[in-house]
């Protein structure tokens, strides 16, 4: 598995899986002591994907694009603002 994935799948990150349909999205992350699933499925609508490279077939999104992703806000244009950030 983690051949496929090309890291570790016990690394905290969370992988997404949504069905052909777009109304159905899993995510999966390993926690202290097992994996742990989500799951939602949509009533209407689907789940907007931004575009990524198919042979690649994986996409790496923040924190926040994830949690727009789930509350069924397009990630596709956003205008990031530039904020201050500290250089250290």
């Amino acid at each position: 598995m983690s051949q496929e994935l090309a890291s570790s799948p016990v690394n905290g990150t969370v992988y997404i899986f949504i069905n052909r349909s777009g109304n159905k999205v899993k995510l999966l992350q390993w926690q202290n002591g097992g994996f742990v699933l989500y799951y939602k499925r949509l009533e209407s609508g689907r789940f907007d994907l931004p575009v990524y490279d198919a042979n690649v077939q994986s996409l790496g999104l923040s924190y926040s694009q994830l949690v727009l992703l789930i509350d069924g806000i397009a990630i596709t244009h956003i205008d990031r603002k530039k904020r201050y950030e500290l250089a250290i």
